[in-house]
């Protein structure tokens, strides 16, 4: 294969990891790993530190959206934040020093273990119909008035150098 190939074979996959992972919440790593190394060779601790990298962009970009969207419960997403970063520490360090078959061997255990789950998982309420959140709210209300104040602020600068310049 050549660099050119791989290149464009790698993209090809990342856009669709990237796809995935944004519309099912999985950040893309389940498909970016095993498209690494089943398809391009690669060994398996470079591809779970490059599908690391990728996630981290895949992750913000989503995430922005569900705020958005008003679709993310704050609080526990930044529960989750706290402990998988610590999480992905150790588990870097963990993925250096374990042998690659170990490594396979985990990954796909969590795999299917995940996948079970998600076939087995009752179906869940949309999330107009999900209960409110208070601190959700709180800190929307917050994240408004300091877009208002911004605005109110900088609309205060442009008349202030108006006067002075005028």
């Amino acid at each position: 294969m050549t660099p050119l190939e791989f290149m464009l074979l790698a993209f090809g996959v990342s856009l669709g990891a990237g796809l995935f992972g944004a519309v099912l919440g999985l950040g893309g790593g389940i498909v970016v790993v095993p498209a690494l190394t089943l398809l391009l060779h690669i060994d398996i601790r470079y591809a779970i530190g490059a599908s690391i990298v990728s996630v981290i962009a895949t992750s913000s970009g989503a995430g922005a959206a569900y705020i958005k969207e008003r679709l993310t419960n704050i609080r526990v997403s930044m529960l989750l934040e706290t402990a998988t970063t610590a999480g992905a520490i150790a588990g870097a360090f963990l993925a250096g020093i374990v042998g690659g078959r170990w490594l396979y061997l985990v990954f796909g255990l969590v795999l299917a273990y995940a996948a079970l789950g998600m076939w087995r998982r009752p179906r869940q309420p949309p999330a107009d119909e999900a209960r409110p959140d208070r601190l959700a709210d709180r800190l929307q209300e917050i994240r408004k008035a300091g877009q208002s104040e911004g605005q109110h602020h900088g609309h205060s600068r442009t008349t202030e150098s108006n006067a002075i310049s005028g």
